[in-house]
């Protein structure tokens, strides 16, 4: 038996397998002419086991043994062993023991067929040549990687063997898909020139994280492809390294605020901290509405720059949001990204930062009445007057106070008065002109008055109405009428002055005054005229009236009817007045009579009162 390894080379901390190669080279001392077979069954090598014994080589081989059933005579068997040399192993050619153990037919009796079996130990000295190459190792990994990221993996290699490298390609690989390199499996940079022993090179590569990716070691392995020194382009063994991904890159909501009312447009404050590991370049916020109710301007999202924005430094974005007129008072879904470069300028955005925003109630104009007082009174026309004032947020516009309540015998002029417009906290007066029917009843009343207004959006509002009582007064005569000299001598004639009085808040225009009276007392002349009495005007009307000679001294009544236009023109009649005119006895009557010469009087007083009877009357 020999033994032979074809390939006996190899490098410094190269792990591979080596061919040994079995041999079996067997002799006959006394063959057997008649029976040739015979000389096989002798020469032919059974239960072949071979392994490697320990040495002081740097090598450590990890197969324990290998075996073969029969090694004919002429024939070999390779046996692949694997084995590692160490990454310091010098240059140079190192023996390793091979124990090899076989058993064998040593004779066989022709004529019987008896054989004489043995075992042979053996152990041969094997060779391995470990070349001067070049070798590398990893001496450092700087990295910016980030979960969700793209960053920087820089690898520093010393070439750690004995001969130069030449026009090294060094190709980095990953075995996990949440770290890419160069947006692949794997990615190689080309080194120029002469890697001499001892030297190290550096080669950066672009690695990103997936977001999936956690705070653990990924696995790369580096793997240097050059040319030695005889032209010939070799591969080095891998040299494993680990990345552990930074955190990813982060923002928070701190707080918001904003002033967004329901159909109105207000500002949002939005304050948001980079919570790092990174400073960002050239951030850009946008802010996203998750509902057609909360929009920017036309639009379901709008953005603000903002810069350089340091780790743990908050900035805030004002924008403004619109609650559309069929928003509800309830909480929106908004949110909120940030786009930004790192410091190599590679672009990122971080993920959705969701808040919350609650519209507050419409703004609106609001209204209150007060100092509300009336003139009203059965049978006449009266004001309903009053302050309304602004209590809401909002100006109005084009303010009108409508007197809403509908009644036959209480209703107004018109039914709108125009206020003109109020800023918020600032008040007006309101007056209606009112006519109260003389069948009405006196007492309180309530009226319901609505404001109507436009908007800062021009458009037509209705505020909450508002009621208001008031006391209708009972009716009351148009004239207030007084008698100055209320007596009239039996017999005689006497003027009356009458002092009439308007009670009326209005100026009564041309007024008619007619007197009547029972026997004894007559009205000589009971027609009287006043142009116009103004509101509590009085004027003094005369008439002349007689007294029957007969007539008992007492008093006796006279009536007064009137005749007058309103304001507005309509004629009315106003009678019903009753004064008293007293009797009273002549001065200069001592007798049962009067003398002679004034019956004469008399006589001819009342035949001239006959005369101008039959002169007009007829």
């Amino acid at each position: 038996i020999d033994v032979s390894v074809p390939e006996n080379e190899v490098t410094p901390g190269e792990t591979t397998a080596i061919s040994v190669v079995v041999l079996n080279d067997g002799n006959v001392t006394s063959g057997s002419v008649s029976n040739p077979q015979l000389e096989q069954q002798v020469t032919t090598a059974r239960a072949l086991k071979a392994r490697f014994e320990e040495s002081d080589a740097p090598v450590s081989v990890s197969t324990n043994e290998q075996a073969v059933a029969t090694l004919p005579d002429g024939s070999s068997a390779p046996l692949q062993f694997r084995l590692t040399v160490d990454g310091d192993a010098d240059p140079g050619r190192y023996t390793l023991p091979l124990n090899v153990t076989y058993n064998y037919t040593a004779s066989v009796d022709p004529e019987t067929g008896e054989t004489n079996r043995t075992t042979t130990d053996e152990t041969f000295d094997v060779t391995l040549v470990v070349e001067e190459t070049p070798q590398f190792s990893v001496t450092e990994v700087d990295s910016n990687a980030r979960t969700g990221a793209t960053g920087t993996v820089a690898v520093t290699l010393r070439n750690t063997g004995s001969e130069p490298a030449r026009n090294a390609t060094v190709a980095l690989a990953s075995g996990n898909g949440d770290l890419t390199v160069g947006g692949a499996a794997s990615s190689s940079r080309f080194v120029d020139g002469r890697w001499d022993p001892g030297e190290t090179r550096t080669v950066s590569y672009r690695v990103r994280a997936a977001p999936a990716a956690g705070e653990q070691r990924y696995a790369l392995d580096a793997t240097v492809t050059y040319e030695n020194s005889d032209g010939v382009t070799r591969q080095s063994r891998p040299v494993s390294l680990g990345v552990t991904p930074d955190p990813e890159q982060t923002f928070s909501v701190v707080e918001t605020d904003h002033a967004v009312r329901v159909g109105d447009e207000g500002q949002v404050a939005v304050t948001l901290r980079n919570e790092g590991p990174i400073a960002a370049r050239d951030a850009t916020v946008t802010v996203q509405s998750g509902t057609s109710n909360v929009v920017f301007g036309e639009s379901a999202s709008t953005s603000r720059y903002v810069g350089s924005w340091a780790p743990n430094e908050t900035r805030t974005v004002l924008v403004n949001a619109t609650a559309v007129p069929d928003a509800e008072t309830r909480n929106y879904s908004l949110q909120a990204t940030v786009a930004y470069e790192d410091g190599e300028g590679d672009p990122g955005q971080s993920s959705t930062l969701g808040f919350g925003l609650r519209p507050g109630p419409e703004r609106s104009a609001a209204f209150e009445a007060s100092d509300v007082s009336s003139t009203l009174r059965v049978g006449e026309e009266g004001e309903l007057t009053g302050t309304i004032t602004n209590t809401g947020e909002e100006r109005a516009t084009n303010l009108v106070v409508v007197f809403e309540t509908r009644s036959e015998s209480v209703s107004p002029l018109e039914r709108e008065y125009s206020v003109g417009s109020l800023d918020p906290n600032e008040s007006a007066t309101f007056a209606f002109d009112v006519e109260v029917t003389g069948s009405a009843n006196p007492g309180p009343r309530q009226f319901t008055l609505r404001p109507t207004y436009r908007d800062d959006d021009d458009r037509q509002r209705q505020g909450e109405s508002f009621d208001v009582r008031e006391r209708v007064r009972p009716q009351r005569d148009v004239f207030d009428v007084d008698v100055a000299n209320d007596t009239v001598p039996r017999g005689s004639t006497t003027l009356l002055e009458v002092s009439v009085t308007n009670t009326r808040n209005e100026t009564l225009e041309s007024v008619s005054a007619a007197m009547f009276a029972d026997d004894p007392i007559s009205v000589d002349d009971g027609d009287a005229f006043a142009d116009s009495i103004g509101p509590g005007e009085t004027r003094t009307l005369t008439f002349e009236v007689s007294a029957d000679s007969g007539a008992i001294t007492k008093q006796y009544p006279v009536e007064l009817d009137f005749q007058y236009d309103e304001a507005d023109g309509d004629t009315q009649l106003s009678g019903g007045y009753n004064v008293g005119v007293s009797v009273t006895q002549p001065e200069d009557d001592g007798g049962n009579g009067p003398p002679l010469a004034l019956v004469g009087g008399v006589v001819v007083l009342v035949l001239v009162g006959v005369g101008l009877y039959y002169r007009y009357g007829r």
